[in-house]
């Protein structure tokens, strides 16, 4: 009996508490942006018998009471505390390293990479223009040391080496691995974000241009207050990262021209990414569909970049080596390959991913076709 009574109590404590919550919520206002997952929130939705009847209405609610939950960003970083101090070694796709935020790797759809692989492959062949192939490693793969030796992942070196000798033999794969794991106790990767640094696309970028060594760049610190999107994913703790930038000392003049709205830049850095949620945006202004820049040099060749964000942080130091780039990210791209080709004057082509993104990028084929 007093179980029963102890027990009824409790249910209606629980119930007033949650109307209580929902009244506040009703009444508190509603948040645009979540600056710790830097994405939207589901604002309060407009009634309607139409929304009602199809049930958008209802969905709209639940997804608008769990985005505007009062205290809601005390439960996520409650939520990675807790997880941490219990020895949870991953939250979602992030392992949990030491002192980092660590992507897992994705899983393979061969269906998909054989289909992009061809592609490649075929526009080579076709176009017979010089191509090389960067596929970036990730930090899981560098630095794997840095999380539980029982964790169970992909392998990124055995999909990288198979990807590798799928590839026409005309086109030339640049492996930065070794580059890359040689500097691996270095601040290659972010510990708060998926991407590599300034430093880590600088030494990939030795592997196309082993002359170049750091003393011919200023690196300048622009932000020691970035939070990255594995942070965003997990509600992560006590971890920030800091960002630095490589600027060439025979930086030759350049303009800028995003086509996606017309606008000219004198300069790569997008400065003013760093007082937003996307400080990793200073690399470009974050992703275009066609982005064009025109170099002041002696140079005379005219590279078109098929890439995902890690190539964001390498075209810097591609620069001072061509007369034009053309960069095309196929994700937002949907114009003609072949006429911008030829319109631009395309005499060499490369391809920069990641490993994660290149397998499971479903937007390449058709660009490229």
């Amino acid at each position: 009996m007093k179980q029963k009574q102890f027990a009824k109590r409790w249910g209606t404590c629980f119930v007033v508490v949650l109307c209580l919550m929902l009244v506040i919520n009703l009444l508190w206002p509603d948040t645009k942006e979540s600056t710790i997952e830097n994405r939207s929130l589901q604002q309060f939705p407009t009634w309607s018998w139409q929304n009602v009847w199809d049930g958008q209405y209802q969905s709209s609610i639940s997804t608008w009471f769990a985005d505007q939950f009062v205290g809601r960003n005390v439960w996520i970083h409650g939520r990675y505390l807790f997880l941490k101090a219990t020895q949870n070694k991953k939250i979602n796709d992030v392992f949990l390293a030491k002192g980092q935020l660590i992507q897992d790797s994705a899983k393979p759809y061969w269906s998909q990479i054989n289909r992009n692989i061809k592609a490649i492959n075929t526009l080579a062949q076709n176009t017979g223009i010089p191509t090389s192939f960067v596929l970036a490693p990730t930090a899981l793969s560098i630095q794997k040391d840095k999380i539980d030796p029982a964790a169970i992942s992909y392998d990124q070196n055995a999909m990288t080496d198979r990807i590798d000798k799928k590839l026409d033999t005309s086109i030339q794969t640049v492996d930065v691995r070794k580059r890359l794991k040689k500097h691996a106790q270095e601040y290659i990767y972010y510990k708060t974000d998926h991407h590599w640094t300034s430093l880590g696309a600088f030494y990939a970028f030795q592997a196309l241009y082993p002359e170049t060594k750091k003393s011919d760049y200023k690196q300048m610190l622009v932000s020691n207050s970035f939070h990255g999107t594995l942070s965003h994913t997990t509600g992560s703790v006590g971890i920030t990262d800091s960002i630095h930038i490589f600027v060439p000392k025979n930086q030759p003049d350049y303009l800028v021209t995003n086509e996606d709205d017309g606008t000219q830049s004198r300069t790569w850095y997008h400065s003013k990414a760093i007082a937003s949620n996307d400080q990793y945006a200073v690399f470009g202004n974050g992703n275009h569909a066609l982005v064009r820049l025109e170099m002041d040099t002696n140079a005379t060749g005219h590279l078109l970049l098929i890439k995902d964000s890690y190539a964001n942080a390498l075209i810097p130091f591609l620069i001072p080596y061509y007369k034009s780039i053309t960069v095309v990210d196929p994700r937002y791209y949907y114009g003609n390959l072949h006429q911008l080709i030829e319109q631009d004057q395309i005499d060499s082509m490369m391809y920069v991913y990641n490993v994660n993104t290149f397998i499971e990028d479903d937007s390449l084929a058709d660009c490229l076709e």
